[in-house]
């Protein structure tokens, strides 16, 4: 449950932790387009409508941070 509009939930941030970890193992550079593309990869993937509409919101969120 989010507290205000700036925090995410604790499963939001598991999520966002197990991609990054997922792309360190993988990539040398983890950029913030690495991480949209992972979102959405396990979004697209994903039979869990809760992880969906965590990726996304993921992504909107870093989407907004880059311009």
């Amino acid at each position: 449950m989010k507290t205000n509009a700036h925090d995410f939930s604790e499963e939001v941030r598991a999520l966002i932790g197990k991609v990054t970890t997922g792309l360190l193992l993988t990539e040398i550079n983890v950029t913030p387009e690495c991480l949209i593309q992972a979102l959405f990869r396990l979004s697209e993937h994903s039979g869990d409508d809760d992880t969906r509409h965590d990726c996304m919101e993921l992504i909107q969120y870093l989407m907004k941070k880059m311009h």
